[in-house]
This record gives structure tokens, C-alpha cells and sequence, in this order.
């Protein structure tokens, strides 16, 4: 079973938002219980629910999140993540130094697109949650043969 790992800063909006996307997205294709999507944060001090932009959100995309709690990169198996898809450049340069043999299995959303751009965190830079949103769902549906292909391919990979 892949497994497919987002990543934000405090794993609030944009990751649990993500993997809830990519999750319908599976079921949409009729394979969602092949798959394992999970989301974490690289900065979680406290074990916190989505916020509520992330709920109202989720709730505008039929999804929901009210049972989410935040966890940290460091509480999930990093060992067993087939694909892991990180928001901001920072992120993945602090996980590719901190878990260096996560190189190959990591890359910005935004990099499926062909960009390499940081998708911000709205409570930081104060840009809309529905944009933020709207942006994080369009990389999704847009690039979800390509997500699912690097899953795969990189499993296959990781067991030659």
C-alpha cells in the first residue's frame, strides 16, 4: 500500500487539507482503500485540531476534518513514506537535511506542476485561506496521475 505523507508547518490547514483532497481524488478513481495519505507538520508543539478556515474549507469541498488532530513529522513512520509532498522550499531543505534518505521521495506540491514555488501558510502571510485552498486543490487534481505514478514508481524503486 503507498504511502503518500503531506507536509505544512504546523499541520492545521494545508496538509490535513491536502490529504483529504487527494483522498476523494483516489476515491473519485475507485482505489482509495490501496492507498495511505496522511499529512504532519515540521513545526507541531501542540496536538491541535484543523483550524476552522480548514474546516469551513473542507466542509465547501464536501470533506471533513473535524476529527483531525496535528502531529508532527517525527510521530509518523518516515521509514514507510513512499512520496512525501511538502508546501514551502524551507520545509524541504530542512527534512532533506534532517532525513537525508527521504531525497529521492520528496518534493514541493508545486513541483508537480513543473514549478518550484512555496504554496504560503495564509496565518503567516496573511493571504486568503480560500485562495491558499483553492491553490492546493487545482496542484492536486491537476497533477493526480503524476502523484500517483511517483508513489508507485518510487515504492517499485524502494524495493529493488
Amino acid at each position: 500500500m503507498p504511502r503518500i505523507v503531506f507536509l505544512c508547518t504546523k499541520n492545521q490547514f494545508r496538509s490535513p487539507l491536502a490529504t483529504a483532497i487527494l483522498k476523494k481524488e483516489l476515491a473519485a478513481r475507485g482505489i482509495p482503500g490501496f492507498w495511505n495519505v496522511d499529512s504532519a507538520g515540521s513545526w507541531v508543539q501542540d496536538l491541535a485540531p484543523a483550524t476552522p478556515d480548514a474546516l469551513h474549507e473542507a466542509a465547501k469541498r464536501g470533506l471533513d476534518l473535524s476529527s483531525h488532530t496535528s502531529k508532527g513529522i517525527e510521530a509518523i513512520h518516515r521509514d514507510k513514506i513512499d512520496l512525501l509532498l511538502v508546501m514551502e522550499q524551507g520545509q524541504k531543505e530542512s527534512i532533506l537535511l534532517e532525513f537525508p534518505y527521504l531525497r529521492k521521495k520528496t518534493f514541493l506540491l508545486s513541483e508537480l506542476a513543473g514549478a518550484h514555488y512555496s504554496i504560503p501558510d495564509p496565518y503567516v502571510t496573511g493571504e486568503p485561506c480560500d485562495e491558499i485552498a483553492f491553490e492546493i486543490e487545482q496542484l492536486i487534481q491537476s497533477n493526480i496521475d503524476t502523484i500517483i505514478g511517483l508513489a508507485l514508481g518510487l515504492r517499485h524503486r524502494a524495493k529493488d
